[in-house]
């Protein structure tokens, strides 16, 4: 079985990605909007998992010129 590696960011990782404080990077992760899952007391997301979730953003919302994510 080939073992699958991923990149991890964490709230700071992820508040320097999209240009946000930490507390609504954390609120995002906790409401779901984030494919995040915790380990231990971190909030942790793949950078495959966001990399797909904005793709579908982006698709989704190609001919609405809103700047928002959600």
């Amino acid at each position: 079985m080939k073992r699958r590696t991923d990149t991890l960011y964490n709230l700071g990782n992820i508040a320097r990605f999209f240009g946000v404080a930490k507390r609504t990077a954390a609120e995002w992760c906790k409401a779901g909007k984030l494919p995040a899952f915790k380990i231990g007391k971190e909030w942790k997301v793949r950078v495959s998992d966001l990399q797909r979730l904005i793709d579908r953003k982006v698709h989704v919302r190609e001919r609405d010129d809103s700047p928002h994510l959600f």
